[in-house]
């Protein structure tokens, strides 16, 4: 359960998070949605690993949040700056 719910997660999440970058008008809105539902379903995924569900794919939210993390960074770092000064204002 948990990790299906995961997957959906990370799926919303990474789409989001690309959005925002084809959508720039509403880049800060959809970046923070992106990373959000990144990170819930890496809260997700972690339940499902320590309930010891039997689906295979319970890792890939793990996976989706650190590579999406690390290309942004790599990629652009200052738009995380930027997404962290406009959660902080």
């Amino acid at each position: 359960m948990f990790s299906k719910l995961s997957i959906i997660f990370a799926v919303i999440g990474a789409v989001l998070l690309s959005f925002s970058y084809i959508y720039s008008a509403n880049f800060e809105i959809l970046m923070i949605s992106g990373f959000g539902l990144l990170f819930i379903s890496l809260l997700l995924s972690l339940c499902a690993v320590f309930k010891r569900e039997q689906e295979k794919y319970k890792i890939f939210p793990v996976i989706t949040f650190f590579l999406c993390s690390f290309i942004i960074t790599w990629y652009d770092p200052f738009q995380i700056v930027r997404l962290l000064t406009w959660m902080k204002n």
